[in-house]
């Protein structure tokens, strides 16, 4: 090993090899730091993430809302008005339907009718639970968003219990993400959302103030 490092520092000269071993130094940092999970807290619940992206983006908290069903609180990651994504938390007060082949079709209608040409929902493990993914596209370019943009919508439930009368479920909580990022990075987003109820109810802004979405 000696003998192989002595060559090397000969062939290409110690500077050299000085530089090159701080640059894959700083690169392997870079990958350290782009790894770190990004933990929030959105009202009772803690939510953390990776998008693995050296994207710049910033994290946006809304202000919780209520409902006679319930609650929802949400938060955005921004980079641009055409790439972000947002998670949303919708904490029902009774139980509720959480079959996900009714969910496909219910999120699937709602896509269309929001303009979006859908794929047939792909099933997916999200937060260690069953869920599904949808991905859209425009029928045609809408003000300022590219015509070609994809829109992928993500939905699982954290608390669901099968009946055991085929696959009918329900449970209180469901979360649904929505993203334009990239197909990596919001895979990324899915492969390793990790959400946990706790007991503060009171949501920490860790940038600035989103207004909820309508």
């Amino acid at each position: 090993m000696l003998f192989y490092v002595d060559s090397i520092l000969n062939f290409w000269g110690e500077n050299s090899v000085r530089l090159i071993l701080a640059a894959v130094l700083v690169l392997m940092l870079s990958s350290m730091a782009m790894a770190i999970p990004e933990p929030q807290q959105l009202g009772p619940f803690n939510v953390s993430f990776d998008i693995k992206t050296n994207l710049d983006h910033t994290i946006q908290i809304a202000q919780p809302m209520q409902t006679e069903l319930g609650n929802t609180y949400q938060m955005r990651i921004f980079t641009d008005n055409s790439t972000n994504a947002i998670i949303g938390i919708n904490k029902y007060k009774d139980l509720t339907d959480a079959t996900l082949s009714t969910g496909k079709q219910i999120m699937s209608m709602g896509m269309f009718i929001q303009g979006l040409n859908v794929t047939k929902p792909e099933d997916k493990m999200i937060d260690g639970k069953k869920g599904f993914v949808i991905m859209g596209t425009p029928f045609t370019a809408e003000g300022a968003k590219p015509s070609d943009i994809k829109i992928y919508r993500a939905v699982y439930w954290l608390d669901s219990k099968e009946c055991g009368c085929g696959d009918l479920a329900a449970g209180t909580t469901n979360v649904v993400i929505t993203s334009s990022y990239p197909e990596d990075v919001t895979m990324n987003l899915l492969d390793s959302i990790k959400i946990e109820k706790t007991g503060d109810t009171t949501a920490k802004v860790s940038s600035s103030d989103m207004p909820p979405s309508q």
